[in-house]
């Protein structure tokens, strides 16, 4: 018995001309051994069993149930990863379907936290209002207890009578410890006051304000400003810190004019001058406004942009132990702004900011370590540190955690898997904004732009092209997407195009908040490119043209 015709001609190779196979010969035939023989045949039938569940899971609708689940998604992403170079492509189904398969894994995953999360929440409610019942009562009346200590004490302060002048002179000292003590009670319960007890405490700071008492009406600005015991009223707010202020020189009335006037919509309009000269007054009295007085030089809010001038005060900030001035210190170091730029030193700061809670600088040192900026290059330092902040509800952390992954496939070289995973992030994120806005917009062309730069160090040259355009179709401003779209263009080997787009943006800072030449970012991408074994002999004239050559 002879085989299927369509079974000999798979299984016979002629090094002969056999008449009935047009084209055979020794030469054709020794090419198709070769091929034969370099062609990796299980991952061949990995390819057909993949498309032939994701072909399933299509015309099925596309339910959840069909889709890959636990170790087989891994295990299907790293076969997508290690196409050998003649194999055939994963197809767009192959990839729709390992993407919806993380996809709805990660649902489920983030379900069974939320549920979890739920339920601990649920928990810690009834634990909490368990506790509540037990001790309102208690709070109540240690409140009630300061608010008497207030009552008497402001009665002491302002007693006029000759006779007890020089005993309340004497007792002077003793009754603004007493004070300090009663209103650190007040502040840390007022949280749990019941509305009573809240305008109980009002009602103190009214009449300690009534009779001329600065502390008094800075307590009171504070109580409007965040809605205790009345309607929030910043206006309201306003008025008692600028007669705490003009009544005896209160820092923290003036550092609180200063964030009013700063931020503005918050009963008064925004002023960047006024804001910056509270924040002078209460600097001079050696208040923390120091850190706050770095911020406009640094953003340029009403005064020329001067990044020294910022530094100096984030310094004498940071010096008093201030927090945020120490993070605001880490950026300057990093960026180079008005400093030379050290990463040593940002992470020094950034440590330092961590170390008091601040979550930026956790987030900024997460991305240090994943970069390896500043010393040695570690993902699970970067890990801990994203984790850090983004329990404390900072969005960036959880961004940078999500794209931590495809940062360690790149810092391995698998730079097919980073395009892979980019692509993925980049179509979810798209999704989101679609949902969110109505249309793809900036973030879109963002998370296209980083697929850009993925797709450059997998050599898929083309990809790297087609997003690009698409990308500063979305953004046509941004000089980030503009220097990926050259990149694309000088490996696609468009000298000319690519040429005029370097040459374009010469001394043009890269941003308003990356104040970096346009030169210098490319001369830094050319590095990275090196480092990764890329090259293009229009590299070293191009570098030449910007005047940046190594």
């Amino acid at each position: 018995m002879s085989p299927p015709p369509g079974l000999r001609d798979l299984n016979y190779i002629f090094f002969y001309k056999e008449p009935k196979v047009p084209g055979s010969g020794f030469g054709t035939g020794l090419a198709n051994l070769v091929a034969a023989l370099k062609t990796d045949f299980d991952w061949l039938r990995e390819h057909t069993r993949y498309l032939q569940r994701a072909t399933e899971w299509d015309r099925g609708g596309r339910p959840a149930n069909r889709l890959l689940s636990g170790d087989d998604i891994a295990e299907a992403k790293a076969w997508a990863a290690r196409r050998p170079k003649n194999a055939p492509e994963p197809t767009a189904l192959h990839l729709d379907f390992i993407r919806a398969s993380e996809e709805e894994a990660e649902a489920r995953s983030s379900a069974q936290r939320r549920q979890l999360q739920e339920r601990e929440t649920a928990l810690r409610q009834l634990e909490e209002a368990q506790r509540n019942r037990a001790t309102m009562a208690r709070i109540r009346n240690i409140a009630l207890v300061a608010v008497t200590i207030l009552a008497v004490l402001a009665g002491l302060l302002y007693l006029r009578s000759e006779q007890q002048r020089k005993l309340a002179e004497e007792q002077r000292e003793q009754v603004d410890q007493l004070l300090v003590r009663a209103e650190n009670i007040i502040w840390t319960t007022i949280a749990h006051m019941d509305i009573a007890t809240l305008k109980e405490v009002f009602a103190v700071y009214q009449t300690g304000a009534d009779r001329g008492d600065a502390n008094s009406m800075q307590n009171l600005g504070t109580l409007y400003a965040r809605g205790y015991g009345m309607a929030q009223d910043y206006a309201k707010a306003r008025e008692w810190y600028e007669k705490a202020a003009d009544r005896s020189n209160d820092e923290v009335a003036m550092l609180y004019l200063g964030h009013l006037y700063h931020n503005g919509g918050w009963g008064v309009a925004q002023d960047y001058a006024k804001a910056r000269e509270w924040y002078e007054k209460a600097a001079d009295k050696g208040n923390a406004a120091m850190s706050n007085l770095g911020v406009p030089y640094a953003n340029g809010d009403g005064v020329a942009q001067d990044y020294a001038k910022a530094r100096e005060w984030s310094e004498k900030a940071a010096e008093k132990g201030n927090a945020d001035a120490m993070s605001d210190l880490g950026v300057l170091y990093a960026n180079g702004y008005g400093v030379a730029q050290d990463y040593a030193k940002a992470r020094e700061w950034y440590e330092k900011a961590a170390a008091k809670g601040v979550a930026d600088a956790m987030t900024n040192l997460g991305v240090l370590y994943e970069s390896g900026q500043g010393g040695a290059q570690d993902y699970a330092k970067a890990r801990e540190w994203y984790e850090k902040a983004a329990d404390k509800g900072d969005a960036e952390a959880r961004a940078q955690l999500e794209k931590l992954p495809i940062g360690e496939a790149a810092g391995a070289g698998r730079y097919a898997e980073a395009l892979q995973l980019q692509e993925a992030l980049a179509a979810k994120t798209e999704a989101a904004e679609k949902k969110r806005e109505g249309k793809s917009g900036e973030e879109t062309a963002q998370a296209l732009n980083e697929v850009v730069w993925r797709a450059l160090f997998a050599r898929q040259f083309t990809k790297a092209s087609t997003v690009a355009e698409r990308a500063h179709a979305l953004l046509p401003d941004d000089l980030t997407i503009e220097g990926n779209r050259a990149h694309a263009l000088m490996f696609l080997g468009l000298g000319k195009k690519s040429k005029a787009l370097y040459l374009a943006y010469k001394g043009k800072p890269l941003s308003e908040q990356d104040a970096r030449l346009w030169e210098r970012v490319i001369a830094e991408d050319f590095a990275e490119f090196r480092k990764a074994g890329l090259t293009h002999p229009m590299m070293a004239e191009i570098e030449k043209e910007l005047g940046v050559s190594p």
